[in-house]
């Protein structure tokens, strides 16, 4: 019970940190995508990532352990039209999730992005 309380307040911090300004970049981001502030950890699924699964390819777009510090930041933008889990987040179809760490935690889920089928956040001081 604990860790559904703890993805979903993930969930919610998540879509209340997504970013709408403009980056610097110079790539332009998908129409159905805004455009978002440079994270530090920036991680992207492509369209067709569904059609790869599907297929039973090995799907390595995101490491199985991110080690982070309070303050550093991420951003997942979901370019396909299938909606995921990637780790303690959900990332639905053409959304893009942003977030801060504010303080240390482990945040972990299961993820069909890396071949291990999990993703953990570890965010220290």
């Amino acid at each position: 019970m604990v860790c559904r309380s703890l993805r979903a307040a993930v969930v919610v911090v998540g879509c209340l940190s997504m970013v709408a300004c403009g980056g610097s970049t110079g790539e332009s981001a998908p129409a159905s995508m805004p455009p978002h502030q440079a994270a530090t950890y920036e991680y992207l699924v492509p369209a067709g990532t569904g059609a790869r699964l599907d297929r039973g390819e090995a799907i390595e777009l995101m490491p199985q352990t991110l080690h982070a510090t309070v303050g550093q930041s991420i951003f997942i933008a979901n370019e396909d039209t299938r909606d995921y889990d990637v780790g303690p987040f959900f990332v639905a179809a053409g959304q893009s999730l942003a977030m801060t760490f504010t303080h240390t935690a482990v945040l972990s889920g299961q993820c069909s992005m890396n071949p291990s089928g999990e993703f953990q956040i570890i965010v220290s001081a």
